[in-house]
């Protein structure tokens, strides 16, 4: 529809069997929403735009974009953006001229009940039965997350050989749970270490120092975390003091480096082709959270421990190769 310099609609225009076709030259630059408006306007555009994943975009482009809507509101050109973020209007932060301009609608947290009204209805459509106990369990081991408790339910369903809806009520046994989480572990396990591996990994600089591979400590300080502290987020503080104390240069880790290491959470993670991404920076609580409800599974169900030794050292890494 549209070229590099110019657009030229085409009108038609019919008069019984003849049929003229007229154009109009629009000087447009790509570059300014004023312009991309104008167009679609000259076109009676009236649908909803939708972005979808919005968190990959870098950052720069994500702010860029907060501008740019505020300019095509005025048009009456509307848009729906999806993405996964921890902060409240996060567009909002980017330019405040969106404050009270744009609808949030979060997806989650799922409530119990919600959760409930999900087995049921499954349950009503296989002719199975959960007894609440079981139920509590699953919800408690899906992390508020709809789709790890619809493969818990799935898994528990396999265990019992079943595939589709049955003749007489079948109950679904209370330990195939257990089978079932260690199936959903065994299927998490390959991505998300390989993800983890991949975060920790930061290139050899030209530098008389050894870097300070923040990414390791944080993962690393992240495995060593009790399980409620993990569920709640880790504050930028105490990542900072955990850092400090096992650091191989504490003294050289400052606040600025904190700073550059956490503002750049997700882009590190795009860039480094982790998606979804894992983590994300809440700079309005300055808190680090885990936003894919998976790797809150994998860690609470896997060795930590094991997790982490498998990881070289990259201290040693940097030393050997400098050697």
């Amino acid at each position: 529809m549209f070229g590099e310099a110019s657009a030229s609609p085409e009108v038609e225009m019919k008069s019984g069997q003849e049929q003229d076709t007229k154009y109009k030259r629009i000087e447009y630059n790509l570059d300014l929403p004023q312009d991309i408006s104008e167009i679609l306007k000259s076109f009676k555009f009236r649908k909803r735009i939708i972005i979808e994943n919005f968190h990959y975009l870098e950052e720069a482009v994500q702010r860029r974009i907060a501008f740019d809507l505020r300019v095509f509101e005025d048009y009456n050109i509307l848009f729906i953006i999806l993405g996964i973020w921890r902060e409240k209007n996060r567009l909002a932060q980017f330019n405040g001229d969106l404050q009270d301009r744009i609808i949030e609608i979060p997806v989650e947290p799922w409530t119990k009940n919600d959760f409930i009204s999900v087995i049921k209805k499954g349950s009503e459509k296989l002719n199975i039965q959960f007894d609440d106990q079981l139920i509590t369990k699953i919800i408690e081991n899906s992390f508020d997350s709809i789709g790890v408790f619809q493969e818990l339910c799935k898994e528990c369903c396999l265990a019992n050989q079943i595939t589709r809806k049955v003749d007489s009520i079948k109950q679904i046994s209370e330990d195939t749970l257990q089978q079932a989480i260690y199936k959903k572990l065994e299927d998490y396990s390959g991505r998300h270490i390989r993800s983890l591996e991949t975060f920790i990994e930061q290139p050899v600089r030209t530098s008389d120092n050894i870097p300070l591979f923040l990414a390791y400590y944080f993962v690393k300080i992240l495995c060593d975390l009790e399980w409620k502290d993990v569920e709640i987020g880790l504050k930028r503080t105490n990542l900072h003091n955990k850092i400090k104390e096992i650091h191989h240069r504490p003294d050289d880790v400052r606040s600025s480096d904190m700073s550059n290491f956490l503002n750049k959470l997700i882009q590190t993670q795009v860039k480094k082709n982790i998606i979804p991404p894992l983590f994300d920076y809440d700079i309005s609580t300055r808190t680090i959270k885990i936003i894919d409800s998976t790797l809150y599974f994998f860690l609470r169900n896997a060795n930590k421990e094991e997790i982490i030794e498998d990881f070289d050292l990259p201290v040693e890494n940097y030393l050997r190769d400098q050697n």
